[in-house]
């Protein structure tokens, strides 16, 4: 039964008074008076009446004692064993979570466990994700009190490797074999073939992966989807519960993924280079896709998004997703999440400015964007360049304010006819031969030449691009946009400090909920160094 808890009081006896003066000081200029006085009341327990029951039983672990001790599980970087010894042994610990007037806190090893395993249930069954939206709910929290107005932010992405062990395409087939066969042992083993049975003896992975000739991989490869059809046959002629698992689940996506048809006809192995990124690369954390940039990886990509100024900022939404999630869906994602949030004060007027680089940019976006009061600035572009000799068509042509009508080129020729498709959005004129003869730009004009006139047809995207190019090679521009360079040392934080890549837990939702508590964390720092600076 969920029970709030939104303030907890300090009692008459509580031990904070018992301290020495010197100790009392000590903690009200430590980390722990910054976190009981803002953090911890900031946190919205009513969010999370939703996991728990609404009949009479017993009440709930506080939400914000749990909220807040993950918070500071990630500043640490401390095991759920130690977290809760600290909570117990430590004053500093317990003043911060206010809990100097309890006689035992009412936190176990298997708390923070139970409260996780209930978020990712709901999240799973609702798709909400109650830690990401209590994070970003804290993080405006934390932009007010280090008066950050929200003009600005940056936004960068990435990789987050799985702590699953990558798997060659035998150690895969035979990881999905083994597991489902596994659990048949437990629950279904009369449905277990005869001649499979050795995938239950403890030195049968050994002789079949690691004692395999080079010459052999091929036809032992071949074997493993034998088996795993034979497998996948007996589970379907049977039907029932046994269809419903996991296990079954993850066979029939890897023989889907491996084999030649997807209807198992053909269980021939596809050919390596056939294989799709999203393809299943461990059983034990089946969310993981394979991504290559700069460097091979397994995992997962993280977003930030960053608002900033001149002396703080704070990380204000975040994302992840499978590795194969790319930085212009994010781009997507966040104009959409920015566009809808009711704490920045943004317009078409004052729009806010995200600094990014070229892989988030598209002009379609950007367009969209600048409605809505939001403006990107890229640091650089993505795609081919425009030719070094040629003029873009910015550069080329001179268009009126709502972009409707060609008035005429660069030299001041006005065109005889021209006219705009509104469907494509492009543009198309006719100039004169004679005109264009005696341009001293002619080599350098987009113009191209015909029997009885020239003519010039470009799109509105393609015009606006190059007015884009132009401007980011102007000093202010360039100057505006190295503010993003703040937020490209936050990947080597998450990694350093927060062990990014080796969470312990795998798929996609847990990962996430894990990566919650790091961004909050990361918050907190930045709000206590941010109010030291204040008052030093």
């Amino acid at each position: 039964m969920f029970v709030k808890n939104s303030y907890q009081q300090l009692s008459l006896y509580d031990s904070f008074d018992d301290m020495p003066n010197y100790l009392q000081d000590y903690l009200r200029n430590s980390w722990a008076h910054t976190f009981q006085k803002i953090i911890f009341p900031a946190i919205n327990e009513e969010r999370f009446a939703v996991l728990y029951s609404d009949k009479g039983s017993r009440p709930n672990t506080p939400v914000n004692i749990i909220i807040s001790s993950l918070i500071i599980k990630e500043i640490f970087d401390l095991t759920d064993e130690r977290l809760v010894a600290n909570i117990h042994l430590s004053m500093e610990f317990q003043y911060a979570l206010r809990l100097t007037s309890e006689k035992r806190p009412p936190v176990s090893k298997n708390t923070f466990f139970n409260f996780r395993k209930r978020v990712r249930k709901y999240y799973q069954e609702n798709g909400i994700d109650l830690i990401q939206q209590e994070v970003e709910s804290l993080a405006d929290i934390i932009a007010n009190h280090l008066d950050i107005e929200g003009n600005k932010a940056r936004v960068d992405s990435f990789m987050v490797s799985s702590s699953a062990r990558e798997l060659s395409r035998i150690e895969l087939v035979y990881s999905v074999n083994a597991k489902f066969i596994k659990m048949l042992s437990k629950s279904f083993e009369d449905l277990i073939p005869e001649d499979l049975e050795v995938y239950l003896e403890k030195s049968h992975r050994n002789d079949v992966i690691y004692r395999t000739k080079n010459d052999e991989t091929k036809r032992k490869l071949e074997k493993l989807l034998e088996d795993a059809k034979a497998l996948y046959d007996k589970a379907v002629s049977t039907g029932g519960k046994v269809i419903e698992t996991e296990e079954f689940l993850l066979l029939k996506r890897m023989l889907g993924e491996q084999t030649q048809d997807d209807d198992f006809d053909n269980i021939d192995p596809k050919d390596g280079k056939d294989l799709e990124s999203d393809t299943l690369q461990n059983p034990s954390d089946p969310d993981a896709t394979y991504r290559k940039k700069y460097e091979a990886n397994i995992g997962y990509t993280a977003n930030v998004v960053e608002i900033f100024d001149e002396n703080n900022s704070v990380i204000k939404s975040y994302d992840f997703k499978p590795n194969i999630y790319s930085d212009q869906d994010f781009s997507a994602d966040t104009l959409e999440k920015l566009s809808n949030d009711q704490t920045l004060n943004v317009s078409i007027d004052n729009p806010l400015k995200i600094f990014m680089d070229g892989a988030y940019y598209t002009y379609e976006l950007a367009k969209e964007a600048l409605t809505l009061g939001i403006k990107f600035m890229p640091g650089e572009l993505t795609g081919k360049k425009p030719a070094a000799d040629k003029m873009t068509y910015y550069e080329n042509f001179n268009l009126d304010s709502n972009l409707e009508n060609i008035l005429s080129c660069t030299k001041g020729i006005k065109p005889e006819y021209q006219e705009k498709d509104e469907d494509e959005k492009s543009f198309y004129a006719i100039f004169s031969k004679e005109a264009c003869n005696n341009c001293p730009k002619q080599s350098q004009c987009r113009i191209k030449s015909n029997k009885k006139h020239n003519s010039v047809s470009f799109s509105e995207k393609r015009y606006e691009m190059g007015r884009l190019r132009k401007t980011m090679g102007e000093k202010e521009y360039i100057k505006e946009c190295n503010q993003r360079a703040g937020i490209e040392g936050i990947p080597s934080v998450f990694r350093r400090k927060y062990n990014v890549d080796n969470m312990p837990v795998r798929g996609e939702l847990c990962q996430k909920i894990w990566f919650g508590f790091k961004v909050a964390a990361v918050n907190f720092k930045k709000l206590f160094k941010g109010l030291k600076l204040v008052t030093t």
